[in-house]
């Protein structure tokens, strides 16, 4: 025969079902009363007060409490036994009884302790004295410490004796069952029990998948035995009271707890990664639009960073920057130091950054963020977008979401997310440009490489109002440079702001099978998503793989 195990966890949905279930009074004190007569009885008030009224949150509190021995304890009405609780780790702590009822309809009935409060000693252990009640039943002893750490003892009183009452699961679902709990409780029917799971009974066995589970019941007394696999599928059945023999059995039928959003946070990842050639030729009309505001109006790339380092120019200077440029013939001259690829000095360069930042965005990881339930609903917090900060990408970081789930623990998850599609295209350049100049921290510093500011600076003085000394008014090779470079930085802001008010907006529908926690809630998900990217006044299909884990925030 199995052994009996006492419930040493209960659920919070445990204790609550107890205050509905004792409403027998408590009468604290020591083992004598005021006058040395015979002892106190004691039992509970309400079940879900843990902690004697005005403890300090400063007591001491053990680790753990363990009653010892922990399996359920069978009594004769009316018989006595000693109770011991020992504190992990050992010491000093002030020990609280309490006696619960196991349902809604019945309580301890007379069963008393001789004390509510023990103090231990040096050696953690305390010790009170039960004695059953009158008639037969079942119920549950809590010992606890500050309200904290609650241990539980199974009590069974028969005056028939005992029989072996065998369980048998009977489950259809799909969800992975690694071990299955049986309990009951005397004086509670499933139809008052709540919850699927509900709420333990005071007897209670568990056993691995597959194999025997057999609970030691009282005769003659009509159980209410629950199954239970972890938190996530439960079942209950009204038992009538049990004879003497070996033919005790009962069938439980178990059916599947609905998953738990409330209780979700998940980590999610999707992303592009399906090949969708529009959908490609879309994202790639941001990087032209961020291309072609970079030169503007200029006629070719030397044009255009002379335009720029003028407008970089502070204003009482820009006069005599225009006059040494047209003087000295700026334009041939950077040309002539260029060489051939003069005329796409700053697009060549930063078009094959855009494509690679573009290409990177098709991954099965673009966006990753936390999906959860929100006093304000169902959101979507993100991280990054292909490992861009949301800020620096022009995304925002919260969007409201929907999910759902089916009786197949598929969930359903929808979105909307947003961009300005110049932002995050050129905010994805940054990684391809560091790569290639890793020296550099920016994208500017990058192109200010590439261009080659200090060559810029250098044919500009050779080439200045005073050759070798001064480029313009008093501007020298320094003062050039640092144009230069403050040039690039505006070409860039003009790339990044190429899409003005334009909002890229991508429709997000997804699916995926749930992997599903202790309590419903869901730690995993493999799936798919289907949307569309709308830029303007076009749109295109997109698709890819979808997963999320727990969240660990």
């Amino acid at each position: 025969m199995m052994r009996l195990v006492c419930p040493f966890e209960r659920t919070v949905a445990r204790l609550a079902f107890g205050v509905l279930a004792c409403a027998v009074a408590l009468a604290c004190g020591s083992s004598e009363g005021p006058a040395g007569g015979a002892p106190s009885a004691a039992s509970a008030s309400d079940p879900t007060d843990l902690g004697a009224a005005g403890a300090a949150d400063s007591e001491p509190v053990p680790q753990g409490l363990l009653f010892s021995p922990s399996k359920t304890l069978k009594l004769s009405p009316k018989q006595s036994r000693q109770l011991t609780v020992t504190t992990d780790p050992p010491g000093r702590f002030h020990v609280r009884f309490a006696l619960l009822g196991s349902g809604y309809d019945s309580a301890p009935a007379d069963a008393v302790l001789n004390t509510s409060d023990v103090q231990t000693g040096t050696d953690g252990v305390a010790r009170v004295k039960l004695t059953a009640p009158s008639t037969p039943t079942t119920f549950s002893v809590r010992a606890s410490v500050a309200g904290k750490v609650p241990a539980f003892l199974g009590v069974s009183v028969s005056s028939l004796g005992y029989t072996t009452l065998r369980v048998m699961p009977s489950y259809s679902g799909h969800r992975a069952v690694s071990q299955w709990t049986a309990t009951a409780r005397n004086g509670a029917k499933c139809s008052k029990l709540g919850g699927n799971p509900p709420p333990d009974g005071d007897l209670s066995v568990s056993a691995p998948a597959g194999e025997s589970l057999e609970l030691e019941a009282p005769i003659g007394l009509a159980l209410t035995v629950t199954l239970r696999a972890g938190h996530y599928i439960g079942g209950c059945v009204d038992e009538p009271a049990l004879v003497e023999g070996d033919g005790n059995q009962v069938l439980v039928y178990a059916s599947d707890r609905p998953l738990n959003l409330e209780a979700t946070r998940l980590d999610l990842k999707f992303g592009p990664s399906d090949e969708r050639p529009a959908f490609t030729k879309l994202m790639k009309s941001s990087v032209t639009a961020a291309e072609d505001a970079l030169v503007g109006n200029s006629a070719n790339d030397v044009q255009a960073l002379l335009d720029a380092m003028h407008d970089a120019t502070n204003a009482a200077s820009r006069d005599a920057f225009g006059l040494a440029r047209q003087a000295q013939g700026w334009e041939a001259a950077l040309t002539a130091a260029f060489g051939r690829g003069a005329v796409s000095r700053l697009r060549e360069p930063t078009e094959r950054w855009l494509n690679a930042g573009v290409a990177s965005f098709h991954s099965p990881d673009t966006f990753f963020g936390q999906l959860s339930d929100q006093a304000s609903g169902t959101e979507f917090d993100l991280t990054s977008v292909a490992h861009v900060p949301p800020a620096d990408a022009g995304v925002p970081s919260t969007f409201q979401s929907s999910w759902s789930a089916d009786s197949s623990d598929t969930l359903l998850v929808g979105s909307e997310l947003s961009w300005v599609p110049s932002r995050l295209v050129t905010a994805l350049a940054v990684a391809p440009a560091l790569l290639e100049f890793p020296t550099q921290t920016s994208l500017q510093g990058a192109l200010t490489q590439s261009v080659d500011c200090a060559l810029v600076s250098k044919t500009l003085l050779a080439h200045g109002t005073t050759p070798g000394a001064v480029v313009y008014g008093s501007c020298d090779a320094a003062c050039a440079l640092a144009t230069c470079a403050n040039a690039i930085n505006g070409l860039l802001q003009r790339a990044r702001d190429a899409s003005g008010a334009s909002v890229a907006r991508l429709s997000v529908t997804a699916a995926g099978a749930a992997e599903v926690g202790d309590t419903g809630e869901v730690t995993g998900l493999k799936g798919s998503w289907v949307g569309q990217l709308d830029i303007a006044s076009d749109s295109a299909a997109v698709s890819g793989a979808l997963s999320a884990t727990a969240s660990s925030n």
